[in-house]
């Protein structure tokens, strides 16, 4: 970019964001304006006069406007503008109709179905401002469909009242035949002027460099601008916004969009604040006030809110550094969702920046600590790095970061638990000690990582089950959906007599009539490591799932330990068997089923060791061909069992080792049940480098 000389006048903006009802409505239209008109009346970016919202203000925003009521906000701004002797920044956010040779008409009524006598014509009035004397040239930001059709006719920039003595600049979202995509040119300039282009010297202004850099951000259109600089040469220049990445120091940073917003409402009852728009500016202010007015509940917090700011200001400008050049949407999305941002914020069209995502993490925690803070963001960082980095590695500005900010355990521990991030569905059928499921609880998780989790009451009866674990699923999938993620792996937890009705992936779950186990890869767990039965500990349940895990690790069993018919004879033989094993010694294996009490051994079995291999249905043609297709596949257990299911209704029963697989039904018990159980708990975790083969297989 050539170089820019700053005019000293005052310089002015309006932006309209125009909202329309209904179908037509514009999702992400209000944040995508507030977010541009924060960053022109940022003083270290924009520097325009921030005179707020409303229809006298600077920014405009809302539903049915109406023709009248922009043009009188357009002629009020351009009045201050010529007042002033400075430029007018004017911006159209909204549905623009016609183009394709015609004249581009800014959608002020509501509804792109009034005609075009209701609508605003974006050139003519473009060029009416520009010709206005006094103002100090125009820049046009249009991020509507059909954008290019904006442009001034040639009579209108080189005849009209200025008789081409004008500046004039026109950024346009799209050319005048096609759609624009998600407010992307008000977004994705909004975040180019909050981090600047490197190299690009003091100013940012519309021309060459300025496209280049939109284009390569926004991959669904083609944004383009028009310069038109007819007047006598006067030593001054029309720019957009200062380089934020410019060598020049300024004396204030920029904030984001929740930042503007919650400085705004801190600073509203208090006097003398009102030309406070950055951090520095909010640092001096404090600085000047006396003891007696610190200690005034209202400057407390904003106290508080200006540390938060320093804290936002420190991970975004590590982030940027680390990971600048990685950084996409997709990205973005994927942390957030991994960091247990709330859902509107993941879904958010367009995507948030950087910026304003850590924002979220420290700002919008009104409810929790210091710490609770704290943690969001480590998670978010967490997130980015497990992400972008290669596996295991730290970059060092982040490490430095998390120790000077005394995260750096908590910053490790979450990226073990991101270790192998894939995403697991967690569904727990709770009975509170009674013989229905009054609920399920539903937990979302990368990794080892709870990120997210939310619980579905449970009308009685198996319908009602069914519909609580559909909607569980959908609960899952909307956040995945958010992510760009794909949900495989489904944990199904139940209680001891849930699990004598019929196997988990059995249950039409999905839409009521699919099969789960065919959709997903369904791993059925018991709960007891939840909710013990009646008269065992907690304690008790854990140290057996901890045993089971040292026992597999050891290899010393090839295979389960099967009981045989005597052992299961009668429940009171089965206590005398198991009386004499190591809790947790083993996984147990049972290839008859006895012909009673078999819901009471089951019981006594998953006390005993909570990971057990049963017959899917009473009679098995072939034991011995059971037990060796156990034997032959243990080591990629329950893995090979999912596929087994899934595959059984191309083979005949009981055909093939996986026809065998088939008939196998289990409660499986692992590292990831034994960590989520633990922290459920409150209690220390198994650590990763103890995971056995078995289990990773």
């Amino acid at each position: 970019m050539t170089a820019l000389i700053k005019s000293a006048a005052l310089r002015h903006v309006l932006v309209v964001g125009a909202q329309c009802s209904g179908a037509e409505e514009l999702p992400g239209l209000e944040d995508a304006a507030r977010r541009l008109h924060a960053v022109l009346v940022d003083p270290d970016l924009g520097a325009c006069r921030d005179r707020g919202e409303g229809e006298t203000g600077s920014l405009l925003v809302g539903t049915a406007l109406g023709k009248d009521v922009v043009g009188k906000a357009i002629a009020t701004a351009v009045g201050r503008a010529k007042n002033d002797r400075g430029p007018l920044v004017l911006a159209l956010l909204g549905h623009g109709i016609g183009g394709c040779g015609g004249p581009l008409y800014f959608v002020t009524s509501g509804s792109t179905q009034d005609g075009a006598i209701h609508q605003l014509d974006v050139a003519s009035t473009i060029g009416t401002v520009a010709n206005e004397t006094g103002v100090d040239g125009v820049i046009a930001i249009v991020d509507t469909c059909h954008a290019a059709a904006a442009l001034v006719n040639p009579q209108s920039a080189t005849a009209g009242l200025q008789q081409g003595s004008l500046h004039l600049s026109v950024l346009f979202a799209v050319s005048a035949h096609l759609p624009a995509w998600d407010m992307n040119l008000s977004v994705q300039l909004a975040e180019l002027l909050e981090n600047g282009v490197a190299h690009a010297g003091e100013f940012l202004a519309v021309d060459g460099q300025l496209i280049k850099e939109l284009r390569r951000r926004i991959r669904t259109q083609e944004p383009g601008g028009f310069v038109f600089d007819g007047a006598p040469v006067s030593g001054e220049s029309l720019w957009l916004a200062h380089n934020a990445q410019a060598a020049v120091k300024r004396s204030v940073g920029s904030l984001g969009a929740l930042a503007c917003e919650r400085l705004r409402k801190l600073l509203r009852p208090l006097e003398g604040t009102e030309g406070i728009h950055s951090r520095q500016q909010l640092t001096d202010w404090l600085g000047g006030l006396g003891q007696g007015l610190l200690n005034r509940p209202a400057v407390q917090r904003v106290l508080e809110f200006e540390r938060d700011l320093g804290i936002c200001a420190s991970a975004v400008a590590v982030l940027e550094e680390v990971f600048g050049d990685a950084l996409t949407d997709d990205l973005l999305r994927k942390a957030a969702a991994r960091a247990g941002f709330p859902l509107e914020v993941v879904v958010q069209v367009p995507c948030l920046s950087l910026r304003d995502l850590v924002e979220h993490a420290v700002l919008d925690q009104s409810a929790l600590t210091a710490e609770g803070q704290q943690r969001t963001l480590v998670h978010f960082v967490a997130a980015l790095a497990h992400l972008i980095s290669p596996p295991g590695v730290l970059p060092q500005q982040l490490a430095v970061w998390a120790a000077k900010t005394g995260a750096i355990i908590a910053l490790n521990s979450r990226l073990k638990e991101l270790s192998g991030a894939t995403p697991r569905l967690l569904l727990v059928a709770a009975d509170d000690g009674g013989e229905a499921v009054v609920r399920v609880e539903a937990s979302l998780l990368f990794g080892s990582a709870v990120v997210h989790a939310a619980q579905f009451p449970c009308a009685a009866g198996p319908a009602g089950l069914v519909s609580a674990l559909d909607d569980a699923r959908g609960w899952a999938l909307s956040w995945l959906g958010a992510a760009g993620e794909r949900l495989v792996q489904v944990d199904v937890s139940v209680p001891t007599l849930l699990l004598l009705d019929s196997p988990p992936e059995e249950w039409r779950v999905v839409r009521r009539r699919r099969m789960l186990g065919i959709d997903y890869d369904v791993t059925t767990r018991w709960s007891g490591l939840l909710t013990p039965p009646s008269g065992v500990s907690l304690d008790d349940m854990l140290h057996a799932g901890s045993q089971l895990l040292s026992s597999l690790q050891t290899k010393a069993q090839a295979g389960p330990s099967w009981l045989d018919s005597d052992d299961l004879s009668s429940v009171e033989r089965l206590q005398e068997v198991l009386d004499r094993r190591r809790t947790g010694g083993c996984v147990w294996g049972v290839s008859t089923l006895p012909e009673k009490d078999f819901d009471l051994m089951l019981e006594e079995l998953l006390i005993h060791t909570p990971a057990l291999i049963w017959p899917r249905r009473q009679s098995v043609p072939d034991v011995q061909a059971l037990r060796d297709a156990v034997a032959e596949h243990w080591e990629s257990l329950p893995e090979k069992l999912v596929r087994a299911f899934q595959e059984r209704p191309q083979i005949a029963l009981g055909e093939g080792v996986a026809g065998h697989l088939a008939d196998i039904r289990t409660t499986w018990h692992d590292a990831h049940w034994q960590d989520f159980c633990q922290r459920r708990a409150g209690r220390a975790v198994v650590a990763p480098q103890d995971v056995t083969p078995k289990e990773q297989a």
